[in-house]
């Protein structure tokens, strides 16, 4: 089997130019890259590279400074692994494969592969402290990446847990990662975006993803809350840039925001559905 090939995306960004270029990278579907400010280095397979989408939005991000683009001779494992350190979230620890476990804390082992969601970023330790603190019960995670949080929920008690992604190579991973905590979380693909696939109803939805299928998630959860029918009554938000909070508060009409926690660039908000449970 050949193995795949990726072009490495340098972006060196001009000034005040970071939340347009993060929005881009999410509505590419990039899951996971790198951030040296102002530098941000991620990575597009060649399956993908001649794809009108990609670039449309490569031809977007040069707008944002400087980007250079190359094929990657090979060992982007390794550039991953320089970023990869274990992470003390509260009683979650989420540590590479390398790394020892760190006494006293919930241990969720993750190797990142090409998927989003190492533990390190800061959204990602923002839905960890806000899953912690809700009430157990089942959970739904949209755009699981790794599946960090999926295990993450499952090591604080959660149960059930449910995960999707549309990315294949993202459920693999996380499909990976569960064998190596021992755990076992439902999961399956599918697109949040997509109002016709069913998802399995939780107590707790958490979406750590972009702006656009968190919204289409508000108005299937908004519909069902109007109408009588099962929804979730929390929902974790996050992956939210300061000036998509409105929208993405507004999408989920009904619930009303319990919790907000802003870290930098980025907020994450906890939301509560008035339904007495």
């Amino acid at each position: 089997m050949t193995a795949r090939r990726f072009r490495r995306c340098t972006l060196e960004l001009a000034d005040g130019r970071y939340d347009e270029a993060v929005g881009t990278l999410l509505d590419l579907g990039v899951t996971g890259w790198q951030e040296r400010l102002p530098v941000l280095t991620f990575w597009v397979s060649d399956d993908v590279w001649e794809a009108r989408p990609i670039q449309d939005g490569l031809l977007a991000l040069r707008d944002l400074g400087r980007l250079y683009c190359e094929a990657e001779a090979g060992g982007w494992e390794e550039h991953w692994r320089a970023f990869h350190h274990p992470v003390t979230v509260g009683q979650v620890t989420v540590r590479p494969p390398w790394s020892a476990p760190v006494g006293g804390t919930l241990d969720v082992v993750i190797e990142i592969g090409m998927a989003f969601g190492t533990g390190s970023h800061v959204t990602t330790r923002q839905c960890i402290d806000a899953l912690a603190g809700l009430p157990r019960g089942g959970v739904l995670d949209a755009g699981t990446g790794t599946g960090v949080l999926a295990l993450a929920a499952m090591r604080l008690g959660f149960a059930p847990v449910f995960a999707f992604d549309n990315d294949p190579e993202a459920l693999v991973q996380a499909e990976e990662n569960a064998r190596r905590n021992g755990l076992r979380p439902l999961l399956f693909g599918a697109d949040a975006t997509d109002p016709a696939v069913d998802l399995p109803v939780a107590d707790i939805l958490v979406a750590n993803i972009a702006l656009k299928p968190i919204v289409a998630l508000g108005a299937r959860y908004a519909g069902a809350l109007a109408a009588g029918e099962a929804h979730p009554h929390w929902a974790v938000l996050a992956g939210l840039l300061q000036d998509q909070v409105a929208e993405a508060e507004a999408a989920f009409a009904g619930y009303r925001r319990c919790a907000e926690d802003t870290e930098g660039e980025w907020t994450c908000l906890v939301l509560e559905a008035p339904d007495g449970r």
